[in-house]
């Protein structure tokens, strides 16, 4: 807790260094105003909108009570008669005396009140990744503990399957290491077990063996290894490969972007936030929104209503009308609480309305909730409703992230078109319920038999598509016709008890030098289609030259 009270301890002292600029400003909007006009009440509002929204999170709650009373005058002055407006004007010269006695009282104050407590989060070390090896040679063995330790990695060991067995049933690793040749068997059979489990389909996991041809790697992708390296195989890349995929299904901080005019409430959400691993971004000029979204690529947004130039409402209407922000959550930071205010803030499409100055843990679990409640929305949107793969749209934005990736590591990829022999044919005889039960067993065997780190989607109706990375068009030939064969052997039952097989067709196309995804898919397409054209039930690819 000690950083925590001494970040805030840090912007209470800024925030009454610069109190009295802040009056300043306050006073010249009040002269401009008695001038005549009310182009300077902006101004005014802004200067108790900040006051009001500050002072209770630094230990000043008469600070927080003067800035609301202000910013409510403010907001009747355009609808007062010109005498009313002179006691209006009056009164808040009376509100600016007041918070100078009291921001001075503060500054001359024998101790500093209390900070705003931090909800209480244990801090404990994060624990070491797991990472179960199993190598019968004693000496690999080690040389891979001693690897993998020096990396951090907490390390156990199995000579055999049994021995690695026994240890899964006690639970399962964060990641998997393993020869194919053991003892008692090969350890295909276990990794092909282990995709089926619960909890086990994201497992990364990495196999090292003697054999060195080509349709051994294509059998440890087949049975769902994520990676194959040849005996002796460089320790190193071995952990590093191990790392990244273990940090590539860690989830990345949630970026949250604050639309917020006065820069000392912008640092304490930026503390706070940052406290509980956010990123933070903030956008002080209402007109520079734009530019934030599109660099920053905000999950969250944490909005003012009372801001230069602009209306928070206005612009939460204003991202409700872009499609690429209908779902983006929008949680309203005001010191407006009344009624109209929280129906204004609806109708505006925001998704919750926090009263300032808010406390840190009423903030981070209002962001948690947003956060989950969106991202579970997203998954939704990007994954077909019967197989569970993404559907067209999220296929290709994957497609484009690979083709950048590719083009920047200049590594090989495959796209992978394939289609079910005949399905319309299924579909009239056993009924659309039989059909969607084929598309659905295609879907769990496509998932069990690639990479967990492999591209899977339903490309549209009985197509479907996987992109495969760091992988040759004849490797993934190899593959995809042992995918082929295997599926040809599934029984499907119809209604009545009838059972019968169906077959698919594949096209393979390796990713061409500034290929774009949609070039790419159209090369597996053509493929797919010279397959159907030659008679069904094979897979035709395309070589890289």
């Amino acid at each position: 807790m000690s950083t925590w009270d001494e970040a805030l301890g840090e912007l209470r002292e800024e925030y009454l260094r610069e109190a009295p600029e802040r009056l300043a400003r306050g006073r010249a909007a009040l002269v401009s105003l008695r001038a005549g006009g009310l182009t300077a009440t902006p101004d005014l509002t802004r200067v108790f909108h900040a006051f009001a929204g500050s002072g209770s999170t630094y230990g000043f709650p008469q600070v927080s009570a003067l800035g609301h009373d202000g910013e409510l005058l403010c907001g009747d002055l355009p609808g007062l008669t010109p005498a009313a407006r002179v006691d209006a004007l009056a009164r808040c010269q009376a509100l600016l005396d007041e918070l100078q006695d009291a921001l001075a009282a503060a500054r001359g104050g024998a101790s500093a009140p209390p900070p705003t407590p931090l909800p209480a989060t244990p801090v404990v070390a994060p624990p070491k990744a797991r990472i179960l090896v199993i190598e019968d040679d004693p000496a690999a063995a080690e040389q891979l503990r001693r690897a993998l330790e020096q990396e951090g990695f907490a390390v156990q060991a199995a000579h055999s399957l049994a021995v690695a067995q026994a240890l899964l049933e006690q639970g399962l690793p964060d990641g998997l290491v393993c020869d194919v040749m053991l003892p008692d068997g090969e350890s295909y059979g276990l990794v092909e077990g282990l995709r089926t489990r619960p909890g086990a389909e994201e497992l990364p996991i990495v196999v090292v063996s003697v054999r060195a041809e080509l349709i051994d790697r294509v059998e440890a992708i087949h049975c769902g290894a994520d990676a194959y390296f040849t005996k002796p195989a460089d320790l190193q890349a071995v952990v590093r490969r191990l790392a990244f995929l273990l940090e590539r299904h860690r989830p990345e901080p949630a970026r949250v972007l604050s639309v917020e005019d006065d820069p000392l409430q912008a640092a304490f959400l930026r503390a706070v936030l940052h406290s509980a691993g956010y990123a933070f971004e903030c956008c002080e000029d209402p007109r520079r929104l734009d530019a934030h979204l599109t660099a920053f690529k905000p999950e969250l947004v944490l909005m003012d209503v009372v801001l230069p130039g602009a209306s928070g409402y206005d612009l939460a209407r204003t991202l409700r009308q872009d499609e690429r922000y209908a779902l983006l959550p929008v949680v309203f930071l005001t010191t407006q609480g009344q009624l109209r205010d929280r129906l204004a803030a609806t109708r505006a499409g925001g998704n919750d309305h926090l009263l300032k100055p808010v406390s840190p843990e009423v903030l981070l679990n209002t962001v948690a909730a947003r956060l989950e409640q969106a991202r579970f929305l997203h998954s939704l949107m990007d994954r077909d409703g019967l197989t569970g793969l993404l559907n067209h749209s999220a296929l290709f934005a994957r497609a484009e992230a690979l083709v950048a990736e590719a083009r920047r590591s200049n590594q090989a990829a495959a796209w992978i078109m394939i289609d079910v022999d005949h399905f319309k044919h299924v579909n009239d005889r056993y009924g659309h319920a039989t059909g969607d039960r084929v598309l659905r067993s295609l879907a769990t065997l496509l998932r069990r038999r690639l990479r967990q780190s492999d591209v899977l989607g339903r490309y549209g109706g009985e197509e479907f598509a996987a992109l495969l990375a760091d992988l040759g068009s004849a490797d993934a030939q190899r593959l995809v016709d042992r995918l082929r064969a295997e599926f040809a052997q599934l029984r499907h039952e119809a209604p009545g008890g009838e059972t019968f097989s169906v077959t698919f067709s594949a096209g393979v196309a390796p990713l061409r030098p500034g290929a774009r995804a949609t070039d790419w898919s159209h090369d597996a397409d053509e493929c797919l289609y010279e397959a159907k054209a030659s008679g069904r039930n094979r897979v035709v690819a395309r070589h890289a030259p």
